[in-house]
Formats: structure tokens, sequence, C-alpha cells
């Protein structure tokens, strides 16, 4: 069991480097010197060193989140702002919703499973999507004949809205301001 033991242990002190990471090198050290050495001295203690005495250990010394924590307060540090994860649900929404037809159905499921854009905002990009099928209905006008003018604008309108509904939804996306689920 000595093997399981001491994976356990190093596993902790791992962990527990890494949530110290943002601390100078030299205090890294010392904590998890300190850490090691009363790991070391509480084994010592121990009955028998099995799997479940070294998970008890290590629960009475407390997660490695929090022993990071109080360093980071005992010696001033502040923690590293944490970089947001990249949205790709959203990100792949926006890009179908910019291809005609089949992509657009796919980006408008996409943009209403998404929980980062308000109804307000997947109305604009199913609305904006939905463009595309005016696009068809304005080449069906434009070979009928007569209202070729308005035929024109709608299969403009139709090529320009999805763009803008997708530019709409990426910079809602970028300014954050909507990272709350949304209300349906």
């Amino acid at each position: 069991m000595t093997t399981t033991a001491d994976t356990l242990v190093d596993n902790y002190l791992r962990d527990l480097q890494a949530e110290l990471r943002d601390l100078p090198a030299a205090r890294q050290r010392e904590i998890l010197a300190e850490v090691g050495e009363h790991i070391t001295e509480a084994r010592a203690t121990l009955d028998a060193d099995t799997e479940a005495a070294i998970r008890t250990l290590l629960e009475r010394l407390g997660d490695p989140a929090d022993i990071a924590a109080e360093a980071r307060e005992r010696f001033g540090v502040q923690p590293e702002p944490t970089k947001p994860a990249t949205p790709w649900l959203e990100v792949i929404a926006l890009v179908a919703l910019a291809v005609p037809f089949l992509g657009w159905v796919v980006g408008v499921v996409l943009v209403w499973v998404s929980q980062r854009w308000t109804t307000r905002d997947k109305v604009i990009g199913t609305i904006g999507g939905l463009s595309w099928v005016v696009a068809g209905l304005g080449t069906v006008m434009e070979s009928a004949g007569p209202g070729a003018f308005i035929a024109l604008i709608l299969i403009v309108l139709a090529f320009v809205l999805p763009y803008a509904a997708a530019i709409y939804l990426a910079i809602r996306l970028r300014a954050g301001t909507n990272t709350v689920p949304a209300t349906r």
C-alpha cells in the first residue's frame, strides 16, 4: 500500500504547488517544505500507512486551494486573475449563423441553447438568420419579373442581416455583459 499512499501524497503536493503558482518561488518552496514535513511527521505517527489513513491525514491538512489562499493572504500576494474560458458553443453559433440555409438552422439552435445571450439577443440572431429565407423569396420574385427592384432589395438585405446579427451577437458576447443565464 505504500506506493498508493506515496502517490496520494505526491498528488496532494503537486496540487498545492499548482495552487501556489502566483507566489514567489522562495515562498512556494518554503510552504511546500513545511507541508511536506508536516505530512512526514504525521505519517510516522500512523498505526498503518494505508490509503484510508493517508486520505484522512490529507483531509485534515486541508484543501490545497485553501492553504494557498491563506499563504497569499499571509504574504500579501494578490491572486492571479483567472482567464475566462473561450465560449466555444457561442463562437460556433456565430459562424453557423453566417452560413446560408442549413448553417443558419444549426446557428439558431446553438444560439437558443446558449446560456450567455438574453432572449432579446436570441430573437435578433433568429431574425437575422431568417433573412436567408428572404433571399430565397427575393430570388423567386426576381425570376417572376415585375418586382425586380424589391426583389433586389430583399436579396441584398438577406445577405446583410445574417452578418449583422452575427456581429451584434459577437459584440454582446465580447462585452461579457450577459454572462448570467438567459431567461426563456
